[in-house]
């Protein structure tokens, strides 16, 4: 092979790692700026099941017991 493939090669996986790394910091940032902002949060959580679960979540300040499955969510009571 010539030095000219490999330079090539190198100089492309390079490009290609750096703009990873790119993506990688702006997704971070992106991700702090949202985990500021959120307005839900999962206090504690229960399984009565295999495929059951009480949750109790924070919405706006609010709290919430739900019953969650995996065909449907219900409120059972507000807190």
């Amino acid at each position: 092979m010539e030095l000219g493939y490999y330079l090539k090669f190198s100089l492309t996986s390079l490009g290609i790692i750096g703009i990873l790394l790119l993506m990688l910091r702006y997704a971070k940032k992106i991700q702090i700026n949202r985990s500021n902002h959120n307005t839900i949060r999962i206090i504690d959580r229960v399984s009565i099941g295999s495929q059951a679960h009480i949750v109790v979540v924070e919405i706006d300040a609010k709290r919430y017991v739900l019953g969650a499955s995996n065909s449907a969510i219900h409120v059972i009571d507000t807190l």
